[in-house]
């Protein structure tokens, strides 16, 4: 069982210039995707043709004998022959409601969590419960505490629900426990390298490398101190070098960054490149003895370089944070350093000045990682370990290999996606009644008809008495050249077309006939269509208007001597 999978081409983007985790995260899952699915012919949803195009492309640049299609959001229910819609990110209401106008069982929605701190994370998560969210959709928690964080969300939410409208029922998606994926076979072959790396990185034979990669955030990833303060404590006895292989947002914060190293660990070798380039992180995976990375940070839900450094044998030191607790086995993968951070109530102002829009997102977060505080000295005591023992280095680093391969290889997790979407299939199909009604299908309550809407908008509706008569004098070459107008904005709708329209001029006629008579006479064509191409052609004065007992009369004037102005 496989799934449509969500493309914007955006989520799959590591080329840009301040690509994220959920960038990598995304190509990664992709790529993995495209070789390892057990199908063939992979389908992509996408907003129009070029975005299918380059969905297909990007799958044959991975699995050239594959063949891939596409559908388009415009044709959204042949989704019902795949079964599934897998997006990038959490499934999200209008999701729920889009669904809804071809039927609640008509395919599964399945998502994968990144960042939970944001608002727009949060509230889009509380959303769902008032959605028609099924039992037969599912969010991917990419590790425990991420699957703690929703369903802490959702409690709140249902308690909310429940003392404001006196709801008792609720039905959540599944929260399967999925971790992100690494290509073990790419990262073993770094190590081949080691040599040629550190040479040209002019490292020493002895030298002690400890290696950060990734973004270099201290407001939104790690604070950098902690990691600073134990290496430059080792350098009483050991060379040290630090290979900080990232990228900063602006110049500002690249700045605070070397001014935290000159005053925190001034004894230690530095080397600063560039993350966001590929042979420049090969490089510095070759030359590293040890990986570092000390999270401190809300934003932060599974951390994909700890089992990328895994995976490349190295051995790491990471705090006891988030999804790190789900990946790094402590004594046997590398340390899990302690962290502690400030109780439930302390964080409540913080909130709320976010909430108000006091404080960006940005600072918000920033502000919550000065609560935490990471154990230096457990730190220092992992560092000086491992420097001083290569042998225990080499043991941990296979541990962590064989862990990755094992856990981790995106091999595994394609397989485990697909049987996600298999047990999603059988829920689906159940024979269970479903918690939204059928009677409601395709009832969404904020999108509604906007005629039904606005119906107080206009002076009269529609009725399928009125009359329609060919205004006289008009050639079907006049009624082209007005169709062909911008304005009559025939060329923006793709349900019709100048010569459609042509041929509900010729059938109106200029005797005139009923709006029941004239649809009757198209049975083939849906009657919404054919009431809004009747307007339409009133609109442009190509037909006129009256009544069955009173064909049509200008009176203009009588309604300009009863207008109010």
């Amino acid at each position: 069982m496989t799934a449509a999978i969500h493309f914007e081409a955006e989520a799959y983007d590591v080329t840009h210039g301040k690509p994220m985790g959920r960038h990598f995260a995304g190509h990664g899952f992709l790529s993995a995707f495209a070789r390892y699915t057990s199908d063939n012919a992979p389908v992509g949803y996408v907003r129009n043709a070029k975005l299918g195009q380059d969905f297909c492309n990007f799958i044959k640049g991975f699995q050239p004998d594959s063949s891939p299609n596409y559908i388009v959001s415009a044709k959204a229910g042949a989704l019902k022959e795949v079964g599934c819609l897998f997006t990038p990110s959490p499934v999200n209401a209008a999701q729920a409601w889009q669904r809804e106008l071809h039927g609640a069982r008509s395919w599964s929605l399945c998502g994968v969590n990144h960042t939970l701190s944001s608002a727009r994370a949060m509230d889009g998560l509380t959303e769902l419960l008032a959605a028609p969210i099924q039992p037969w959709d599912a969010i991917i928690c990419t590790s425990t505490a991420s699957r703690a964080v929703i369903e802490k969300l959702f409690a709140r939410q249902e308690e909310y629900l429940s003392r404001r409208l006196g709801a008792t029922r609720f039905v959540r998606p599944q929260l399967p426990v999925i971790p992100l994926g690494v290509d073990c076979g790419a990262q073993a072959q770094r190590s081949s390298r080691r040599g040629e790396a550190r040479s040209s990185l002019a490292i020493e034979p002895g030298d002690f490398v400890v290696l950060f990669l990734g973004r270099l955030s201290f407001h939104a990833k790690a604070n950098p101190a902690p990691m600073y303060l134990a290496l430059e404590r080792l350098t009483r006895q050991h060379r040290v070098v630090l290979i900080e292989c990232g990228w900063t947002a602006n110049e500002p914060i690249a700045q605070a960054f070397a001014e935290a190293r000159a005053k925190l660990c001034p004894t230690i070798r530095s080397i600063v490149l560039d993350g966001r380039v590929s042979e420049t992180r090969n490089q510095a995976w070759a030359a590293a003895d040890v990986f570092c990375s000390l999270s401190d940070n809300i934003q932060e839900t599974f951390g994909l370089t700890p089992i990328e450094a895994m995976a490349a044998g190295l051995p790491v030191v990471v705090t006891d944070w988030d999804g790190y607790r789900d990946t790094v086995r402590n004594g046997l993968d590398g340390f899990a350093v302690p962290t502690i951070a400030a109780p439930p109530g302390v964080g409540q102002g913080l909130a709320n000045r976010h909430a108000l829009e006091v404080d960006n997102y940005d600072a918000y977060i920033g502000k919550a990682s000065t609560a935490v505080a990471v154990d230096i000295d457990a730190t220092t005591a992992a560092f000086e370990r491992l420097a001083s023992d290569p042998d225990l280095r080499r043991r941990m680093g296979a541990n962590g290999a064989a862990r990755a391969r094992e856990v981790f290889d995106w091999k595994v997790i394609i397989k485990a996606y697909e049987a996600l979407w298999r047990e999603l299939a059988v829920l689906r199909n159940a024979g269970e009644t479903a918690p939204s009604s059928e009677a409601m299908r395709g009832f969404w309550p904020a999108r509604p008809d906007p005629f039904e809407l606005f119906a107080s908008f206009p002076s009269t509706g529609f009725s399928s008495q009125h009359v329609f008569t060919q205004a006289p004098g008009l050639s079907e070459a006049e009624v082209l050249d007005r169709l062909g107008l911008k304005i009559a904005l025939v060329s923006a709708s793709p349900e019709v077309s100048s010569t459609f329209l042509l041929e509900v001029w010729k059938q109106v006629g200029s005797q005139g006939a009923t709006a029941r008579d004239i649809l009757a006479r198209r049975p083939g064509t849906a009657p919404a269509l054919m009431v809004r191409c009747l307007l339409w052609l009133a609109k442009l004065g190509l037909i006129r208007i009256g009544t069955h007992e009173e064909p049509y009369k200008d009176n203009s004037s009588v309604l300009l001597n009863n207008a109010s102005f």
